[in-house]
């Protein structure tokens, strides 16, 4: 579920949070019948975790009908939701101590003197939006998801997964476009070697066929 937005769209919800601000609970209820489904699947594409996303989602809606007056309009209301949904998730995770299980560098692809990459691996990255919805490879794709460290992974999952262009995801990390572009290349690099075996085997089966 993607907040990718276009003008009539945003203006629209811009409108309902200014009813909203002035006092009228219908606009509210307008805007978390929008949200909901948006804020529980960022969340747990995060968690990982049905009750984590559940409760994050509760937690961000009551969020923004207590917080929606300090909504000042500097950023899209949109990327103000996500930042309210990424901090809750993380707060969430924090509280559950739960860590990256792989070093990033570890699965990096690695160099030789000449500075030429060591290892043959298939570059898949770029087809990495249709594959993140491919029935067959969605499962083995997400665990590895699942293994990027926090950083990597909450960019990998806003640009690759929602969709959201490099300066959106600049603007709701408070990034810049450099940090987020070197974020997103060390992501899919990681990604990339990771699961490199898989799609060996998945072109030799379908070459078979």
């Amino acid at each position: 579920m993607s907040f990718t937005q276009n003008k009539e769209t945003k203006e629209a919800e811009e409108a309902l949070v200014r009813e909203f601000q002035a006092g009228n609970l219908a606009a509210y209820d307008k805007i978390a019948e929008i949200y909901q489904k948006k804020i529980y699947a960022l969340s747990f594409n995060l968690t990982r975790n049905q009750m984590d996303a559940q409760d994050v989602t509760q937690e961000v809606l009551l969020t923004l009908f207590k917080k929606v007056h300090t909504f000042q309009g500097k950023s899209a209301f949109s990327s103000w939701v996500y930042r309210i949904t990424l901090n809750a998730t993380y707060m969430k995770l924090r509280s559950k101590k739960k860590e990256p299980n792989v070093s990033l560098e570890d699965l990096l692809p690695s160099y030789n003197t000449s500075g030429y990459q060591q290892d043959k691996i298939q570059d898949w990255s770029e087809n990495t939006e249709s594959l993140l919805f491919a029935n067959e490879t969605r499962e083995v794709i997400q665990k590895a998801v699942d293994q990027l460290p926090e950083k990597e992974k909450v960019v990998f999952i806003l640009r690759d997964g929602e969709g959201l262009s490099t300066e959106k995801v600049s603007e709701i990390l408070d990034l810049t476009i450099p940090a987020v572009k070197s974020r997103l290349h060390r992501a899919r690099l990681f990604l990339r070697k990771k699961l490199s075996p898989y799609f060996e085997e998945y072109g030799s089966r379908r070459e078979k066929k």
